[in-house]
């Protein structure tokens, strides 16, 4: 993959969090539909941050490699507990 491509996943990504931070702020999202979108984000910006700390073309230096690793384990790791949080409440309440 290009390493321009690499870059854009982490930027979109990080973009669609934002967007859908902006949604329950301004009250468009109730917090079954939050729970869950905010999971995928952030399990897909752990992906995201793969090719950038894996053996891909982006010259980057072995600390900030350690770094995008790290940022990857704690998105994944918060993305998949959010899930969690929205599956074992999903019975409670309804999505619009």
């Amino acid at each position: 993959m290009s390493p321009v491509i690499d870059y854009a996943l982490v930027v979109g990504y990080a973009f669609l969090l934002g967007g859908i931070a902006v949604q329950y702020r301004r009250g468009r999202l109730r917090s079954p539909r939050f729970q869950l979108l905010l999971g995928m984000g952030l399990t897909w910006l752990a992906y995201g941050f793969l090719p950038l700390s894996g053996g891909s073309s982006v010259p980057i230096a072995e600390p900030l490699r350690f770094v995008t690793d790290v940022l990857a384990l704690v998105c994944l790791v918060a993305g998949l507990t959010v899930i969690y949080w929205w599956w074992r409440d999903d019975g409670k309440t309804t999505v619009d």
